[in-house]
């Protein structure tokens, strides 16, 4: 497991990153978050994160630099998609089409909850899929790609679990399900899925790289610490991101139309 000083870099980081998507946005008088707001929030996540990534990884893991390159950039693709065009696209739609308000809706923190535990699921069960397709060398693609899905299954139905405990009057997903098809439906969605096939893509080659130095250092933990702090900095993007999503709502209200 990678050390406690490691995660000292990494607690930092997420504080400051916590006081950028809190304080930095600020009403512009607008109807919708201005694009420079998104891109400076962004920025500076990126930013604090991408210093502790390299600094934990050269420092405290000893990773060669091609893995540090890869690594630093598959999360700051993420950081864009998540906190900079995600947001964008959302609002583009929301200012066409009302969100049904008749269950709890991303701008309140039970849907904003629901929605980031949906969604990290999502980001969860592809970085878990890549670990083990790079981890297992030249085993069979079919057994790969199933103890993937059989691992996002999992954590997908503990998500509707934690749906159920947290949140009873939604039904489940609702909130994840209408962000992720305004995002998808939006004149940003192209980059959005740029941005998120340019991740998959950098994630695979630093795990690729990270394999073949497992492999000559006889050692299966250089992999193994590679997941856990992907996967820690994907669950501290998204607890930023819902902390986001609800101070852009309380800045700029969503478009909200109540089913009778």
């Amino acid at each position: 497991m990678p050390l406690p000083a490691l995660w000292l870099k990494v607690s930092l980081a997420f504080a400051l990153a916590l006081l950028a998507v809190y304080f930095l946005p600020s009403d512009s008088g607008g109807a919708t978050p201005p694009t420079d707001t998104l891109l400076l929030v962004a920025a500076t996540i990126a930013f604090v994160t991408t210093i502790a990534l390299w600094l934990g990884l050269r420092l405290d893991l000893g990773f060669p630099t091609a893995v540090i390159v890869y690594t630093v950039g598959w999360n700051v693709l993420v950081v864009l998609a998540k906190f900079a065009f995600g947001p964008r696209g959302f609002y583009e739609v929301n200012q066409e089409v009302d969100i049904d308000a008749t269950l709890p809706t991303i701008d309140t923190p039970g849907g904003a909850f629901v929605a980031g535990v949906v969604i990290f699921a999502l980001y969860a069960g592809a970085l878990y899929t890549i670990y083990r397709a790079c981890g297992e060398g030249e085993g069979a693609l079919a057994g790969r790609l199933l103890t993937g899905a059989v691992f996002f299954i999992a954590i997908a139905g503990a998500a509707a679990v934690a749906a159920i405990i947290f949140v009873l009057p939604i039904l489940f997903a609702a909130p994840a399900w209408d962000y992720l098809q305004f995002v998808f439906t939006s004149s940003v969605s192209l980059l959005v899925g740029l941005s998120l096939a340019g991740a998959l893509v950098l994630a695979t080659l630093a795990f690729r790289s990270a394999a073949e130095r497992a492999r000559v250092l006889g050692d299966t933990a250089v992999l193994v610490n590679l997941f856990w702090v992907g996967l820690a900095f994907l669950a501290i993007y998204q607890a930023l991101w819902v902390v986001y999503v609800l101070v852009l709502t309380s800045i700029w209200p969503l478009k909200t139309v109540t089913s009778k």
